[in-house]
């Protein structure tokens, strides 16, 4: 076959442009997924707020029940296959004051909290 001048630089155009669009189409799909990876761990960053809170709590409520104050509490729990929950709370005494260090963790997301009491 025999192509001409005009054809085969509308064949060139036509290439260029699909690699063109591909290459858009690509960086939207690479944004999109990045996007959504950050808000997933931003979701996990706060379950991990939470679950170190639970810590903290957790913590306030041992000192008030018992006589006897704990130096550590370590809490975790399986949320049916959704994730791993992983809390580990520290209680340091100064005098009469106390300090109270939690660290919750929920799939690789990390938060720690401290409270005086």
């Amino acid at each position: 076959m025999n192509y001409t001048q005009k054809q085969k630089g509308s064949l060139y155009l036509t290439v260029v442009l699909v690699g063109i669009l591909i290459a858009i189409a690509i960086g939207v799909i690479g944004i999109v997924v990045s996007g959504f990876n950050l808000v997933k761990g931003l979701g996990d960053s706060v379950r991990a707020f939470h679950i170190a809170d639970s810590g903290i709590e957790r913590a306030l409520y041992e000192l008030r029940k018992t006589a006897q104050s704990p130096a550590s509490i370590a809490c975790s729990n399986d949320f049916n296959g959704y994730g791993v929950s992983e809390c580990s709370v520290s209680i340091t005494y100064s005098g009469e004051d106390k300090t109270i260090k939690a660290i919750g963790a929920y799939n690789g997301s990390q938060r720690r909290i401290e409270a005086d009491y």
